[in-house]
């Protein structure tokens, strides 16, 4: 899944519609932007570290991104329901939950900015755990190409190569993913988050 920018598609147009983290930063977003506080979301979590990681972007970009109005909601199902019911015009999104919703009729669309965080999802079983052999079993259904193409169908990307991703263009993304590293990430999330409440005041 990818970390992108959001937009309802009856308040702003595609032309309209931010292409990068930076473009957040314009005075016209002001007080129009929402997020998922990442105290309460993996995902926005990952994004922020991404972020703070990120020699470009640091916590100088955060500070920006609250001057310029950045509001959070406490969940990521309410921030994407948020923007699309026009409550704001552009947000830190996912690109699965933004396509369902969109899917389902909402006005909402999705940008794979520059700098796009691609996020994966590991599997993995539990050592000694008490039904080993269950857990197996959906593993291998998980990693199969009938599991894999249950994730295409609610519009994740599929780790296979022999499954049919249907709009999902991977190597454009590929090309828009930034770069993370994962060990910098893992030893300043404390610190990351610390800098994010602060700013926000939370």
């Amino acid at each position: 899944m990818n970390m992108g920018i959001a937009y309802n598609t009856v308040l702003v147009t595609a032309e309209e519609a931010p292409q990068s983290w930076n473009d957040l930063l314009d005075s016209k977003w002001n007080d129009q932007i929402v997020m998922t506080d990442p105290g309460s979301s993996g995902t926005s979590k990952f994004w922020m570290n991404a972020l703070m990681s990120n020699a470009a972007y640091g916590e100088a970009y955060f500070q920006k991104l609250k001057d310029n109005g950045c509001y959070l909601e406490s969940g990521t199902t309410a921030c994407h329901n948020q923007l699309a019911a026009g409550a704001y015009k552009v947000g830190v999104c996912l690109d699965y939950v933004t396509a369902n919703l969109a899917n389902e009729g909402s006005t909402i669309a999705f940008v794979f900015p520059e700098d796009t965080v691609s996020i994966f999802s590991p599997i993995g079983l539990v050592k000694d755990c008490a039904n080993e052999t269950n857990g197996k079993l959906l593993y291998d259904f998980i990693l199969s190409k009938e599991g894999q193409e249950v994730l295409i169908a609610n519009n994740l990307i599929s780790v296979r190569t022999d499954v049919d991703q249907g709009n999902i263009d991977i190597a454009t993304i590929s090309e828009k993913a930034m770069e993370c590293n994962l060990d910098t990430i893992a030893e300043n999330a404390e610190q990351f988050i610390e800098a994010f409440d602060r700013i926000f005041g939370l």
